[in-house]
């Protein structure tokens, strides 16, 4: 017996071979062979003699030096083929054989994947099955297909459609190509589900690839090598219009593994083109594979589907909740988001959690707090989601068990996730500097956007071009952002329609009563526009003339140079256009000067100013937050103000002073003098001596700041006496003068004794 095939035609009983005779075959059938078909085993498994098994240890010696395979055992079943590399297939009964380069050995019934890698791709010889096209209707492989499909003209409308075009003509070529990948794409699924057989390629590639290695085309069907599906779906024939209207980078393996996915097609079509658009890797393979995660996007998606603004919002919160299905999948045996929220998995869910937002129980705290805050919110959604699911259902069980989830969630979450987690927020916002801009770098950035809308407003005008576009776009729409204090995606939202809308009418004259000749002089020269903000608040935005001009010009040559977009866009984020202004405009902290801190950098004026309650509402509503928003994280620093108001009233509670105190405010307490000698002689020698200034500039700060006189309450009847003088002054907000201060002193003299001093 020299060849396979003489193995397999001898008689299986009568075969007798010696043992030198049996290795040097064997060798030779490894040199030769990478590997053959399933059919050629089972003909010569019992070809050798159960003597063979009792062969000598340099039996075994000549296999391994000759094979580039090991031996894995001399008592296990015989294996049909190398569980690493697929081939050669041993022919002795009595012998295991696996590759040399595999670390661990194992048998053949120790491999738990029986999977899509066992399917056979091709042969290297060339096979009859292999050119043959099968049917969708019969699923029988067929070398001349159109002659089959004519057999089944009566009894299917496409076959019959197909075969009314004229021939040769492109719509017959097309339609019958399509019915060919129907019925491939119907034999392959098959075969990747049974986990054998032959995969019907599209086009054979020169290197053996596993089944793993293919894909199918999302719109034709037709299996193609992952790495070449996109070169196909460039030219692909079944490729609607509307897929090639779009610009841009198209994730071809992201779509292609969607249109495979079973739970992908029970979702909306706007979902399934976000999930496209999710880097291919683990974590969106997880979430496509998850019932629950692509409910938990459908919602997201009903609720902000109108803003693609939030589409990377979404995302982000669906691969959050990825890689907790990951965890619970790798380290505690979940495998669906649906197990993991019943109550007999609370704790597992828990641990999972923490070993997500990386909880340190040295430490009692997160390396990511805010991912466990995040999903424990995703947590509640998906189990509501469910619980609607159940209710419609009208299944109590899980009805029972979604609200015994939501108990435990209410009661104990806050105590194992969510309190740890805040603390962590809070603790990391201590001791950190202020971080709010400088006058003189406003304006610097301000005289910097200035001076570039105007060069790219001169340039726009005389040579339009895409590039003098979007700097126009940016300087202007940054100057918007800077004059506003306003938020960056906020202005991004400016639409065309709103622009061109803005409120134009005059001002109303009984409004206009109330208003001095300044204010109604502002009135007239700012356009006013209202867009949304955030939490869908509506807030306003004011356009000075040279931003409206701006605006009006970008308009007008928007078509000249082909810029198509409905919503004004600095085609980059604002902030980072304000990053790279800040940067250019030679201000000495440009790493400030964002939109937040320009924020902040409003409030802290107004609270200087000392605004009434009412003022401060119109500031807080027009920058878009509630007032308790302002006052919490927009006002002064929480640090000046007590180092510089609380200090003062300390210091007095300190020298017991308070009965002086009585019914002044923190702006009038004014601390006479300071002891610090004694603090002096308290302190180590040398130590931070140099941050203190001696006694003597301290008192002369004293003398420069004398204290103030206490007011006194005026009478009802010093009052009267002023009023009749000055009731017209105080009508028309004008300001005595003091002639007309001592007219009145000498007129009211036995009353207005003590008042006017100066005069």
């Amino acid at each position: 017996m020299n060849t396979l095939l003489d193995m397999a035609s001898a008689r299986p009983r009568r075969a007798k071979i010696k043992p030198r005779e049996e290795a040097a075959h064997f060798s030779s059938l490894c040199k030769d062979k990478d590997g053959f078909d399933v059919k050629f085993i089972n003909s010569f498994k019992e070809t050798l003699h159960e003597d063979a098994a009792m062969t000598s240890e340099s039996h075994y010696d000549d296999i391994q030096q000759n094979c580039k395979h090991e031996l894995v055992s001399s008592v296990v079943p015989s294996l049909d083929k190398c569980t690493r590399c697929r081939g050669p297939f041993a022919p002795l009964k009595w012998i295991g054989v696996e590759c040399k380069n595999n670390a661990t050995v194992t048998s053949v019934r120790e491999r738990t994947e029986a999977s899509e890698d066992q399917c056979l791709l091709s042969s290297n010889k060339p096979s009859s099955v292999s050119h043959k096209t099968f049917c969708y209707i019969c699923g029988k492989p067929q070398s001349k297909f159109t002659r089959h499909l004519k057999t089944h003209e009566k009894t299917s409308v496409d076959v019959a459609q197909a075969l009314a075009l004229p021939k040769d003509s492109k719509e017959r070529k097309k339609m019958l190509n399509k019915l060919r990948n129907k019925g491939n794409y119907k034999h392959n699924k098959e075969v990747l589900t049974s986990g054998a057989g032959l995969l019907k390629l599209r086009r054979k590639s020169k290197k053996e690839y596993e089944s793993k290695d293919y894909v199918h085309c999302m719109y034709c069907q037709a299996l193609y090598l992952r790495k070449d599906l996109w070169r196909h779906v460039r030219i692909c024939s079944l490729k609607p219009a509307e897929a090639n209207a779009g610009s841009g980078r198209t994730r071809v393996l992201s779509m292609a593994s969607m249109a495979e996915s079973t739970l992908c097609q029970q979702i909306s079509p706007g979902v399934w083109k976000l999930l496209t658009a999710m880097k291919s890797d683990d974590i969106s393979a997880a979430v496509r594979s998850d019932f629950c995660i692509l409910q938990l996007a459908q919602s997201f998606f009903n609720k902000h589907g109108q803003d693609p603004t939030k589409y990377d919002y979404i995302r982000q919160k669906l691969r959050e909740v990825a890689r907790l299905l990951l965890t619970l999948r790798k380290e505690f045996s979940i495998q669906t988001l649906e197990d993991a929220v019943r109550p007999a998995n609370f704790h597992v869910v828990i641990r999972a959690v923490k070993r997500v937002s990386g909880f340190k129980e040295e430490k009692h705290s997160y390396q990511t707090p805010s991912l466990a805050l995040k999903l424990g919110h995703s947590l509640r959604k998906i189990c509501d989601i469910i619980h609607c699911r159940a209710l419609m259902a009208e299944d109590s069980e899980l009805i029972k068990s979604t609200q015994t989830f939501q108990t435990l969630y209410t009661s104990k979450w806050s105590e194992l996730v969510s309190h740890t987690a805040l603390t962590t927020l809070n603790e990391a916002h201590f001791n950190k500097p202020s971080t709010l801009p400088f006058t003189a770098d406003v304006q610097l950035l301000h005289q910097h956007l200035e001076k570039t809308a105007s060069l790219a407003y001169e340039e726009l005008e005389k040579t339009p071009s895409p590039h003098i576009y979007g700097k126009l776009c940016k300087a202007t729409l940054a100057k918007i952002i800077l004059f506003n204090r306003r938020r960056g995606g906020e202005v991004s939202k400016m639409h065309v329609k709103g622009f061109l809308e803005r409120d134009t009418t005059a001002l109303h004259k009984d409004v206009a009563v109330g208003l001095s000749k300044f204010e109604q002089k502002l009135c007239k020269h700012f356009s006013r526009v209202e867009i949304r903000g955030k939490r869908g608040r509506k807030v306003a935005v004011l356009l000075s003339p040279d931003m409206v001009d701006a605006l009006k010009q970008l308009l007008s040559k928007k078509k000249n140079v082909e810029f198509q977009k409905t919503t004004i866009s600095c085609l980059q984020d604002l902030n980072d256009c304000l990053r790279i202004y800040a940067n250019e405009c030679g201000a000495k902290n440009p790493e400030l000067l964002r939109s937040t801190q320009l924020r902040k950098h409003v409030a802290t004026l107004s609270q200087v100013l000392n605004l009434k309650n009412h003022e401060l509402d119109q500031v807080a509503d027009f920058l878009g937050h509630d007032i308790r928003v302002h006052r919490q994280y927009y006002r002064l620093p929480e640090a000046t103000t007590q180092l510089a108001k609380i200090s003062k009233l300390l210091l007095a509670m300190e020298k017991g002073s308070l009965k002086d105190l009585q019914g002044k405010t923190l702006e009038e307490i004014q601390i006479e003098a300071l002891n610090t000698n004694a603090d002096e002689n308290d302190k180590e020698p040398g130590r931070r001596g140099d941050m203190h200034e001696p006694p003597e500039s301290l008192e002369n700060a004293v003398e420069r700041n004398p204290r103030r006189m206490q007011k006194q309450k005026w009478s009802p009847k010093e009052v009267a006496a002023v009023l009749r003088h000055f009731n017209a002054h105080i009508a028309k907000g004008k300001l005595a003068t003091m002639i007309e201060c001592r007219q009145c002193k000498a007129a009211e003299h036995p009353i207005l004794g003590s008042l006017f001093a100066k005069y």
